[in-house]
């Protein structure tokens, strides 16, 4: 994966989904050696997530890729 900017779809693994918490907060669900991790790409560079954050309500997948990179742009702006 890319280390900071707005990520290319083909820089993460298969299987990978694109979450959007609280409509700006663009997150990765990580497939890594058969458990999954979870990113946080705000700001242009990934971070480890704690998913205890998350509740039913206030996070949902992205409708694609393009979606969930616009956030990730968006978040670059400051």
């Amino acid at each position: 994966m890319k280390s900071a900017g707005v990520p290319a779809l083909a820089d993460f693994p298969p299987g990978t989904e694109f979450i959007i918490k609280e409509f700006d907060l663009p997150l990765a669900k990580v497939p890594v050696d058969g458990k999954v991790e979870w990113h946080n790409w705000f700001g242009g560079a990934p971070q480890r997530y704690d998913v205890t954050r998350l509740r039913v309500d206030n996070n949902w997948p992205a409708d694609s890729f393009e979606q969930w990179a616009r956030v990730v742009a968006d978040s670059l702006r400051g």
